[in-house]
């Protein structure tokens, strides 16, 4: 059946009738001229018309089909080449050549047909192989891609804007527009600048995305595409950069330095104002309060020093140069030595402070596990109420990590300020924790000290019921 499929039939009944007319009258005029010369019968002249004029319309038709054979699988060939897969199955031979030894005078024609379908064939692979890296890469690349055209409707967008803008319905739809993804004004306006004046444009705008429903921030840079010869636009390409982190980066930054200048200014004002005081005191005779006025300068120099040292603490651990002195400690003598320091203090508040648990000794830098100790424990002592507990508990956990937890009775933490308590200089209630003489960048270190370990600082916490910090010093 796949030889008569688009079969030249025209050509066919053009080249048939053709052949029969021709024989006949040829063969019309032969037979007139042998009558003339020797006077055929009538009934011999009608019996050999008849006859020839049938074995004619049998050759023409085998001739005929013979000529138009080799045009039919010419046209097959092409009509391949053009949609091999609406055509590919129309062939029964396994190679490209369609045509046989009976078409020599047409084979000129299927020697060129042959290498415009190989030429296209390669360049087909070379697309595909091109369409397949471009997808992998843009599937690869961090920011969201997304391609309009000039109606707006997307054309391609790669996995991460999918994932962050494209519910699963909207991933269905064939002709899905960007403003039914994005419904942001600031972006619909960025991309419609771009169409309208073909050039692009770079802006900043914060969007909620899928991923987490929480707002994000993107530098969105939209470019216009044109066509290569015309440099006709006939689209635009839309980038998604998320700088949420950069962001926050940038707010700690700021934070942090507010927050240096805030507490270094603070002592320095009370030092200055009571040295001014005291100078004026002194030049007119009046010494009576130059011991008390002394005592405050010497101790806004002592928290001076503190946050001085603090500040080299962070400063010395996040260098490339600080390493570790790593030895095998006792953390039960650690815990004891840090009790002892902190005793006069904790009885200050009729605070309890017990060691619980025992784990063998572990690899790590004993005066920097000693840090991290003494900061958890001596706020838990500053900030809790009078007559509390504080615990020290070590304990392995099922990985045989050790665990390092300070456990409190206290006020709790309200959950709000969890996810910021190791940021430098954050506190929970910034006058309270002045007056107890912290610098605020206590947990900062712990948390700098356990991952320059390889381990890890968390808290929990309940309102009202107390505050547990867990450190996790991995096994070496």
């Amino acid at each position: 059946m796949s030889r008569f499929v688009r079969f030249p039939w025209r050509l066919y009944w053009k080249f048939f009738v053709t052949q029969v007319v021709a024989f006949n009258l040829v063969h019309l005029a032969i037979i007139s001229i042998i009558d003339l010369r020797y006077q055929v019968r009538a009934f011999v002249y009608n019996e050999a018309l008849l006859n020839f004029f049938v074995i004619s319309i049998f050759v023409s038709v085998f001739t005929a089909y013979r000529f138009a054979r080799p045009i039919h699988k010419v046209i097959l060939k092409t009509l391949r080449i053009s949609n091999k897969r609406a055509y590919g199955e129309l062939f029964d031979l396994q190679d490209d050549d369609l045509l046989d030894d009976e078409a020599d005078d047409i084979v000129e024609l299927e020697v060129a047909l042959n290498k415009i379908h190989k030429k296209m064939k390669r360049r087909k692979a070379q697309f595909l192989q091109a369409q397949e890296e471009s997808q992998a890469f843009m599937s690869a690349v961090a920011e969201g891609l997304v391609s309009v055209s000039l109606d707006e409707k997307i054309l391609y967008s790669n996995s991460q804007f999918a994932a962050q803008f494209l519910t699963g319905l909207q991933l269905k739809q064939e002709h899905l527009r960007l403003k039914d993804a994005i419904r942001d004004p600031d972006v619909i306006e960025g991309f419609e600048k771009t169409i309208r004046e073909g050039k692009g444009h770079r802006f900043t705008v914060k969007l909620s995305t899928l991923l987490d429903n929480q707002p994000r921030y993107f530098a969105v840079s939209v470019n216009p595409i044109r066509n290569e010869k015309t440099k006709v636009i006939y689209g635009v390409v839309g980038i998604f950069h998320d700088i949420t982190e950069m962001k926050k980066a940038e707010q700690i930054r700021i934070d942090f330095v507010g927050n240096a200048s805030h507490e270094l200014r603070t002592p320095l004002t009370s030092i200055k104002g009571y040295v001014d005081t005291l100078i004026e005191d002194v030049k007119t005779g009046q010494i009576q309060q130059a011991g008390k006025f002394l005592d405050i300068v010497s101790r806004n120099i002592d928290r001076l020093m503190d946050l001085v040292n603090d500040l080299l603490s962070i400063s010395t651990m996040e260098s490339t140069n600080s390493e570790l002195k790593l030895e095998q400690i006792n953390p039960l003598q650690i815990s004891e030595h840090v009790v002892a320091e902190l005793a006069v203090l904790a009885a200050e508040k009729n605070i309890a402070i017990r060691v619980i648990g025992e784990v063998p000794p572990f690899t790590a830098d004993a005066r920097k596990v000693e840090q991290v100790l003494r900061n958890l424990v001596s706020n838990a002592v500053k900030y809790i109420p009078n007559g509390k507990t504080v615990q020290i508990r070590w304990e392995k956990d099922p990985k045989n990590n050790i665990l390092l937890r300070v456990i409190d009775d206290g006020q709790g933490i309200p959950a709000e300020h969890l996810d910021r308590l190791f940021e430098r200089f954050y506190r929970i209630d910034k006058g309270r924790t002045r007056d107890s003489g912290g610098t605020g960048l206590g947990l900062a270190i712990v948390k700098h000290i356990m991952q320059s370990h390889g381990g890890s600082v968390t808290v929990k916490s309940i309102e009202g019921q107390g505050s547990e910090f867990i450190c996790t010093f991995p096994i070496r």
